[in-house]
């Protein structure tokens, strides 16, 4: 079985999802269908003086299915009101996800922790002593050396010469890019 993403009209992902389940059962498809994931990421707020948890989805519009595709199968999901069909450049002939990608949408749509999902979520390109420059924020255009990664918050501390002087900074992956 391989991994595929399924496209359906964002907001009713769930709905599309229980659809297709159903349809699957009523003609006996269900063992072709390993899974079907719509990856959320679980936030805690603050509303009204009370801590409230929602889950917010990380990709609106996508399932992700596991599943043997065949011609039959492909057909039963597009049929379904909401699905706008699998990605791929051939409608007929869906391309599947790379083993990579799909065990990483697995392990993030379960991890058991919001800080283990944020680990999945954030990809950091560095490695301690490795030289960055920052693109944006108060030390825009400096270079520096990476000295500390936090995943889980996706920063780096990285130390600058700010006036003659190594200062460490923390820095959002976002703000910083390998130098050249």
């Amino acid at each position: 079985m391989r991994w595929y993403v399924l496209r359906a009209m964002s907001g009713r992902e769930t709905q599309c999802r229980e659809q297709i389940a159903a349809l699957l059962r009523v003609h006996r498809l269900e063992d072709r269908v390993k899974q079907m994931l719509i990856p959320v990421e679980r936030v805690t707020e603050v509303k009204r003086g009370k801590k409230v948890t929602s889950e917010r989805k990380l990709y609106p519009g996508y399932i992700y299915v596991e599943a043997e595709l065949d011609q039959q199968l492909i057909d039963l999901m597009r049929s379904v009101e909401g699905v706008g069909g699998f990605l791929g450049a051939d409608p007929r002939h869906p391309d599947p996800l790379s083993p990579e990608e799909a065990e990483r949408i697995v392990r993030i749509a379960t991890a058991a922790t919001p800080d283990e999902q944020r680990r999945e979520l954030v990809q950091i390109p560095f490695k301690v002593d490795d030289r960055i420059k920052v693109k944006e924020g108060t030390f825009a255009g400096m270079e520096g050396v990476v000295k500390e990664i936090n995943s889980s918050k996706g920063e780096v501390q990285a130390l600058i010469t700010v006036f003659g002087r190594q200062t460490p900074v923390w820095l959002e992956v976002w703000q910083v890019e390998p130098a050249v």
